[in-house]
């Protein structure tokens, strides 16, 4: 662990969940791939996109509804309706399968299992201070068995703006009804959650186990107030 500046007393700790609390590059992959087999077989009829051709209809439904930018469900949602918009669906229909779709490509993506560790810290701060998640992600907490541990799961969309904007740290202190000063903020990204944080005025714990330096990344514009490796090392600080 490494400390950058002196800690204010610590009275609840918010976590981001993505590559903080579980590996989730390969999860998002395994999803990423079911729902292109999915299309494939079951809709043989429609264009199947590659990774360039997903990238640019995100794009423009982008461009068509800025506001989802926040919301990666509703992104996700809003890019299978417009692919079966382009070959002739209703708009109720394209709808229908879109949401249907995403709703098992959901269920994939949160088929997964914690590491035993991580429920072992969670259960070990729960039992001294309040705890919430605050994620960019759209995982089922409730299905891999996080949602006990924290007072609310907090996500972007219904207006809500993503990390590092302040609507999601500005709520999770309302929340947790302590001020954003005592709040320690757990994540790996060095934008959405270390300047996120910091720019909330809440204290910013940086999981740090991919061995990134901190002086050289190009992401890096705030200090952390510390760095851990192991999610553990924060039991000793309460």
């Amino acid at each position: 662990m490494k400390f950058y500046r002196r800690l204010q007393p610590i009275k609840a700790m918010s976590f981001d969940l993505d590559d903080t609390l579980y590996d989730n590059y390969p999860v998002v992959r395994r999803a990423e791939a079911w729902m292109h087999m999915h299309l494939r077989s079951q809709y043989p009829h429609i264009t199947h996109l590659d990774n360039n051709g997903w990238l640019q209809l995100k794009r423009h439904v982008i461009h068509l509804q800025p506001s989802l930018v926040h919301d990666v469900s509703a992104i996700r949602i809003a890019c299978l309706t417009t692919l079966f918009l382009r070959h002739g669906y209703s708009d109720a229909e394209a709808n229908s399968v879109a949401q249907g779709i995403f709703a098992q490509v959901l269920a994939v993506r949160s088929d997964f299992v914690v590491p035993e560790q991580t429920f072992a810290v969670l259960s070990a701060l729960a039992s001294k201070i309040p705890l919430i998640a605050v994620t960019n992600g759209n995982v089922d907490t409730d299905k891999i068995g996080l949602t006990p541990f924290f007072t609310a799961v907090i996500k972007p969309g219904n207006g809500l703006r993503m990390k590092p904007y302040p609507d999601l740290f500005s709520l999770a202190a309302k929340t947790l009804e302590v001020p954003p000063q005592h709040i320690l903020h757990v994540g790996d990204h060095l934008n959405s959650d270390v300047a996120g944080a910091i720019r909330n005025g809440f204290m910013s714990a940086w999981f740090n186990d991919q061995q990134q330096s901190l002086m050289t990344s190009s992401k890096a514009s705030h200090l952390p107030d510390i760095e851990i490796t192991h999610l553990d090392e924060l039991t000793s600080l309460l």
